[in-house]
């Protein structure tokens, strides 16, 4: 029963975060200057072009990310870090929301909806996945340190370990996924940014 309400209070505080984040980028994007909107409507504007003329391109970025996060989920300072990376994240799409709204009102926002499913959702998903890893090896690494829990950590470690390598690998399978065949899926919805 314990084991359990430790599991849930480590989601319940991996999905505020993630509304949280969500709520400050809108919150963000509203306090911009009228002259930023202007500014950032007009990139907008030029959005369906780039859609359509270029491919998304986030395997090094996304996979020097993941490693990173991987090797800070093995630290307890580590942690903190990567708790910010994913609100940073979460910001961002709130602020994209936001933007896309002020653009092109409703259709924008189911615009920016699907972009976000289509482009973000798995990169996401595996970063709440490594979070969350990462707070249960931080738990581990603080009873051994601080309650001299006599665990075999090493046998601990080797299994998230393991589990961090499949986030890895379907991070590559999906950034080759939005490499070929994201912005070719977008244009099939460009028409509701008209």
């Amino acid at each position: 029963m314990k084991r359990i309400k430790e599991k849930n209070t480590a989601k319940v505080f991996i999905i505020t975060l993630l509304v949280l984040g969500i709520l400050f980028g809108i919150i963000y994007f509203s306090m911009q200057s009228d002259v930023n909107k202007s500014l950032i409507t007009q990139k907008m504007l030029g959005l369906e072009n780039t859609i359509k003329t270029s491919s998304q391109n986030m395997i090094l970025p996304h996979l020097i990310i993941i490693i990173a996060l991987v090797f800070l989920s093995y630290s307890i300072i580590g942690v903190p870090l990567i708790l910010f990376y994913l609100f940073y994240e979460c910001t961002s799409i709130g602020f994209l929301l936001a933007a896309f709204y002020n653009s092109f009102k409703f259709k924008g926002i189911l615009f920016g909806l699907i972009y976000t499913f289509i482009c973000k959702l798995i990169f996401i998903l595996c970063l709440i996945y490594i979070s969350y890893i990462a707070l249960k090896i931080t738990k581990k690494l603080l009873r051994i340190l601080i309650f001299k829990e006599n665990d075999s950590l090493y046998a601990h470690l080797k299994n998230l370990f393991l589990k961090l390598g499949i986030a890895l690998g379907v991070i590559i399978i999906y950034d080759l996924f939005l490499y070929f065949f994201a912005n070719k899926i977008l244009t099939l919805f460009l028409g509701l940014l008209h």
